[in-house]
């Protein structure tokens, strides 16, 4: 098995990137919870949200979970402090005070609302969490790329681009669109706060881009976190989860050394990738 405990030994005291690369895997076992976080992984999710993501989603590559509040607690009892997250659902009056107040019982450390539409729904949220943990919002919607500055005003942890729904809402060819048509780079110019975008596994694997490439763009763009992919646990079963977690981080250090001219060559291949692949059954 690649990643053998005598070569991850040699890896640790490589120098780490002055701006990391986060890690957060979505995981409701324990066992594997724990391996993750000493594998190197930043934190682990647990997702609710499920809420009208079927009917949206419909005919599209996307996974939807069903994680429940006893998962959140079993997990909380697995990682340590600061490295727990929750996904609830997007906002509702009828549910999302109820969801938080479960979430923050389990002991969700960081919750992250989906589906932002406008700067009143991430308030109440705010209100309602009243500093028991962090807030981190979505930004996937095409209302929420309308209200970045309000959005940008807010005292948020951490904003993720969820390019899945994204693409959806914006009938794009893919979900990779918005890396080189100037969405993120609007996203990012408005928030000085940590910035994420999905998902990367071990950089040579990936379809139908290879997760070097996107690990590329998310360094040139600014990005600093990442969920991790589906096929990560895959991945897994043919290699160490330390092994495959600092090539992951190495490579982003590596795309953040790269001079002008490289960068400018690695964006024209990914554009030609992105551009030669339609994952959209409606696009046109």
């Amino acid at each position: 098995m690649p990643g053998n405990r005598e070569e991850n030994d040699k890896l640790v005291n490589l120098t780490l990137p002055i701006r990391e690369f986060q890690l957060f895997l979505f995981s409701t076992d324990p066992v594997t919870a724990r391996k993750a976080i000493n594998a190197g992984i930043d934190a682990i999710i647990i997702d609710w949200e499920n809420q009208g993501k079927k009917l949206r989603q419909e005919n599209f590559d996307t996974q939807i979970n069903y994680d429940t509040y006893d998962d959140l607690c079993r997990i909380r009892d697995a990682v340590p402090s600061g490295q727990l997250i929750c996904r609830i659902n997007g906002f509702s009056k009828e549910h999302t005070p109820m969801e938080v107040e479960l979430a923050i019982q389990a002991g969700a450390d960081e919750i992250f609302l989906p589906m932002v539409c406008d700067v009143e729904q991430v308030v109440q949220t705010y209100n309602l969490i009243s500093g028991r943990a962090e807030l981190n919002i979505l930004v996937e919607t095409v209302q929420s790329l309308e209200c970045l500055s309000e959005l940008s005003k807010l005292d948020l942890n951490r904003a993720y681009v969820g390019l899945n729904d994204l693409h959806i809402q914006q009938n794009s060819r893919n979900i990779f669109v918005p890396l080189m048509d100037g969405t993120i780079e609007s996203v990012r110019r408005h928030f000085d706060i940590s910035l994420g975008a999905g998902g990367v596994t071990y950089p040579p694997n990936g379809r139908p881009i290879a997760s070097k490439y996107l690990i590329n763009e998310y360094a040139r763009l600014g990005i600093d976190f990442s969920f991790l992919r589906r096929t990560f646990l895959k991945d897994h079963l043919s290699m160490d989860m330390d092994y495959m977690v600092h090539h992951i981080k190495t490579a982003y250090y590596n795309a953040l050394l790269r001079t002008a001219e490289q960068i400018e060559e690695d964006f024209r291949y990914f554009r030609e990738q992105v551009g030669s692949w339609t994952a959209n059954p409606h696009y046109i």
